[in-house]
């Protein structure tokens, strides 16, 4: 029986079965009792359809159909191309039924007919075997690309160190090196490398005068332990990484508290923080006591001002991400990781799996001020401040209770109403304030604004109760309308009453009089309480309202005032009218008047103190899951994506739940691992780069297959392994590039190595190029003798007057001061925008990454330099110094080349110009200095 029992339910199973397999929908193919022979029906269809371009002569998008592996991966798409087992979830079948937008294939020909891709779909459900020679299901993933080898340090050939390598690769090419340059050029040239400032002369005479047999490696030494050493090698890195500060976009509003990154960088070069540290604590230094340096996170553009669409707000996500992922690729590893966010990267082993495994690590950065821990000493301050303001807030407590007075309708035809209160209540505040009820009954209840703080009012939340529920939420009903609505994305009159607190929350009245907001219930209800606030966050305390009343009715038109502003305290920004001095005689009104001045001076500077450890360096949260995008389309969501790294060069072990600051400190710890084959060698690169105005590699931020290889890959290895040995100190590389022959050059061109080698890439001389801005800049103020030197870090100096609207406008200055006198890296660097003088010299704005900046020539460097008002006024104080210091035109003329070029000048040069000077004039004669290319340029 039991038996029979069993059959039957084989037999309803098999008949359910083959329903189900004749209902099947498209792309959901069964699995066939018969098995495909692909050689014979699979093969010849991929033959004649795909193998023009996916074949083993065209492999567009980097896949193949005659291969197991790029079957199984899918090629630049990022989408499994055959997923064994599941048809309708290979991507192969999507493009052959043209069911993927940019993805019909094939594109220029007839379909595929159905039958044939019916029998591709039947194939992939039976497990998509293919023949042996088809290749392994994943291709071996070797790394053979010279930038993605493991470091080996080659042992130098004579005469050793770099000068070896450069020897070597000169004579293989029939040249040598030159000869040495003067000491009068070489400490201009380490000036203006290693500070972007030209040497006093008094300091050239020194050096002149140093017969020592170090007396080389003694001036090094104090280059690089110079405080404006940091200034000068942070203002390369800022570039790297995008410092500004402002936002950019639309508004670029300030971010006012950006500069601590700035003045960390500085610092870090001045200390020679290692490397790999630095590193580290830009990336995850919230978890290494070095809260400033996620800087680094958040230093690039931010679009303040979200869309209305959420899709676009999701994109605008999308893109900070990609800020941040895409210039850790570039900044660390010299890759162009941002390229594999719409399909694998076409040229490196990057895929798209490993752009979202790296968004992962970044999806926990906010873009936001951060409220850094107080100095003991700076707490112990506020201690000391609050218990004086507890002193005064205790002597003034009688001044707060007002005689007794009325509670008066706002509105004449209400003055029934009057009731008796026997004191004040507390002035309206911005985050929360109760207003409690003798109970009534309501339908409606109505919110009349008649004054508020400053602008249009808004209120984040209107909250009724009957007990202990609030009444008044849309969802349980009720319906808000208003005397008129300020349209914003943020603030809308359905945040009224959704439960949701916070400014981005929150409704804003379209008029500024006779504003009202009401709702009504879904009942008539008994009410005993109204809660509303302005933004219960705290954050925002503009626009609140301080006059209002609040009325009921059961009945449309039927009005009944339960509550008003009249009983309150008036809250005013002095805080002065919350004390009624008016009650007492004069003596102790004027005491009560001191006393209130005093606590606010103290509550003024508790809150300076309290805010002066805010730096903009970005908040952090635990993200939720991270999922691949196809196309980069945020509505086009696939498989999860645990955090992680490129995984071809690591796998970072963690889940999909890792904390936020966990993902940041395991990639920071790949990235400046001993054996990564990337870090040591982009950074040296770097290094050679600033020193020689161009790298080993000359794109420094791409070392991929797409980069150009180097010029000379042992000395770059050699470099990289000495840098690691050393404990990354970016100090030790900096000394063997100084101290080598190949730096101390002379820079004068040779004819025959000219035609050999015209930009002597093969360093037989040392190249010469212009200064950048901020050395152009830093120079003129230095020989002027206005630079101030002692004014170091902190907030700095604008080049702009700002019209400070919500759209910030940037206009340049016409006048300048000794506040403007600083060096160029304290002027506040603001985003879309360049010094109306120097930026026209190839100063980046900050808009992007810029590992290399350009060296341009344009007219308008030439017009800047002769005509702004900025030079001209350096010019007069140029002459002002030469009459000063010296007291014959012949002597003018000798200091002027000893400040500007620190050499002498020749009895030619002296008497051209004493003859320039009587006809033209001293003032003529400095702005002529200032634009020589003697003078900006290095030697």
């Amino acid at each position: 029986m039991q038996h029979g029992k069993r059959n039957m339910k084989r037999l309803v199973s098999v008949a359910i079965a083959c329903f189900i397999a004749s209902t099947v929908p498209i792309g959901s193919t069964p699995v066939s009792a018969d098995p495909i022979d692909f050689a014979a029906t699979i093969e010849p269809v991929l033959r004649e359809h795909c193998w023009d371009c996916h074949g083993p002569d065209e492999a567009n998008g980097q896949f193949r159909v005659d291969r197991l592996a790029s079957l199984l991966s899918g090629g630049d798409s990022g989408e499994k191309a055959v997923v064994p087992g599941d048809p309708a979830g290979s991507f192969l079948g999507k493009a052959i039924r043209h069911q993927e937008s940019g993805y019909e294939m094939p594109p220029d020909s007839d379909p595929i007919p159905q039958a044939d891709i019916a029998n591709i779909e039947r194939w992939i459900a039976q497990g998509a075997k293919v023949p042996e020679h088809y290749g392994p299901a994943e291709e071996p993933r070797e790394l053979t690309h010279w930038s993605f080898l493991p470091i080996k340090k080659p042992v130098p050939p004579a005469p050793g160190g770099i000068d070896g390598f450069i020897q070597r690769k000169l004579a293989a090419s029939g040249l040598a090196m030159s000869s040495q340059a003067d000491r009068r050029v070489l400490i201009r040239r380490l000036f203006l490398i290693m500070h972007g400032l030209p040497p006093s002369p008094q300091r050239v005479e020194a050096f002149l005068a140093d017969e020592r047999t170090d007396a080389w490696e003694r001036l090094i030494e104090e280059v690089l332990e110079s405080p404006h050493y940091g200034e000068r090698w942070a203002t390369h890195w800022l570039d790297l990484v995008r410092f500004g500060e402002t936002h950019g976009f639309e508004t670029n509003r300030e971010r006012p508290n950006a500069w601590p990154f700035r003045d960390w960088v500085i610092e870090s070069f001045n200390r020679d923080n290692p490397y790999d540290e630095f590193v580290r604590e830009q990336l995850a230094g919230d978890a290494l006591g070095a809260d400033v340096a996620t800087g680094y996170l958040v230093a690039g553009p931010f679009d303040a001002v979200k869309g209305q669409d959420p899709k676009l707000r999701v994109m605008q996500r999308m893109n900070e991400l990609d800020d941040m992922i895409n210039t850790t690729g570039t900044a660390f590893l010299g890759l162009t990781t941002g390229c594999a966010r719409c399909h694998n990267h076409k040229f490196d082993p990057i895929s798209q799996t490993d752009y979202y495994a790296m968004q992962a690590i970044f999806a926990g950065v906010q873009h936001a001020d951060r409220k850094l821990p107080l100095p003991e000493e700076t707490r112990q301050e506020i201690e000391a401040i609050d218990a004086k303001i507890e002193q005064l807030s205790n002597k003034l407590a009688k001044f707060l209770t007002p005689p007794t007075k009325a509670l008066t309708a706002i509105d004449d035809s209400d003055a029934e109403q009057s009731v008796a209160r026997p004191s004040y209540r507390p002035a309206v505040q911005p985050k929360k304030n109760v207003e409690t009820l003798a109970p009534v009954q309501a339908r409606l209840v109505r919110f009349t604004i008649d004054e508020t703080n400053r602008g249009q009012a808004c209120i984040d939340e209107l909250e009724i109760f009957s007990g202990e529920t609030n009444v008044a939420l849309a969802k349980a009903g009720a319906t808000a309308t208003s005397s008129g609505d300020f349209v914003h994305p943020l603030h809308r009159l359905e945040h009224i009453n959704d439960g949701k607190f916070g400014n981005d929350q929150s409704w804003i009245a379209k008029q500024t009089q006779n504003v009202w907001i009401q709702i009504e219930l879904a009942e008539t209800t008994t009410i005993d309480r109204i809660v509303w606030g302005r933004d219960r966050t705290g954050k925002h305390v503009d626009r609140l309202p301080i006059r209002y009343r609040i009325e009921v009715a059961s009945t449309p038109g039927q009005w009944q005032l339960v509550a008003s502003s009249v009983d309150r305290l008036r809250a005013r920004e002095s805080g002065s009218d919350e004390y009624h001095f008016e009650a007492f005689d004069q003596a102790e009104a004027n005491q009560g008047h001191k006393w209130l001045a005093e606590r606010n001076e103290l509550q003024k500077m508790k809150a300076d103190l309290s805010n002066s450890n805010q730096v903009y360096a970005g908040n952090f949260q635990q993200p939720g899951p991270t999922h691949r995008l196809y196309r980069g389309e945020p509505a086009m969501a696939r498989e999860q994506v645990n955090p992680g790294a490129i995984e071809v060069f690591t796998s970072l072990e963690l889940l999909s739940d890792a904390p936020e600051q966990k993902r940041r400190l395991a990639l920071a710890d790949w990235i400046t691992r001993d054996d990564n084959p990337l870090s040591a060698r982009v950074l040296v690169n770097r290094l050679w780069q600033y020193h020689f105005g161009t790298g080993i590699v000359d794109t420094p931020s791409d070392f991929g297959r797409n980069g150009t290889p180097p010029s000379h890959p042992e000395l770059l290895d050699w470099l990289a392994a000495e840098f690691i040995e050393s404990g990354w100190s970016i100090k030790h590389v900096q000394r063997l590039i100084l101290r080598s022959s190949t730096w101390q050059q002379s820079n004068r061109p040779r004819p025959e190595a000219m035609r050999i080698d015209a930009a002597s890439r093969m360093l037989w001389r040392f190249p010469p190029r212009r200064l950048e801005a901020e050395g152009i800049r830093d120079s003129v103020l230095s020989v002027t003798g206005v630079l101030d030197l002692d004014a170091i870090g902190g907030p700095g100096f604008s080049a702009f007057e700002i019209e400070a609207e919500n759209v910030r406008h940037y206009h340049a200055k016409q006048k300048y001061g000794p506040g403007d006198w600083r060096r160029m890296i304290y002027m506040t660097k603001v985003r879309q925008e360049r010094d109306v003088v120097f930026g026209a010299f190839d100063c980046p704005d900050a808009s992007q990454a810029v590992p290399r900046r350009s060296r341009s020539t344009t007219p308008l460097q030439a017009l800047n330099l002769l005509n702004s008002h900025f030079v001209l006024q350096q010019a007069e104080l140029f002459a002002q110094r030469l009459e000063r210091e010296t007291d014959t035109d012949e002597g003018r003329v000798q200091w002027s080349w000893n400040l500007c070029y620190q050499r002498p000048a020749s009895p030619e040069e002296v008497a051209d110009a004493v003859d320039f000077i009587d006809r033209q004039g001293l003032v003529q004669f400095c702005r002529a200095m200032l634009n020589t290319n003697e003078f900006v340029f290095v030697p």
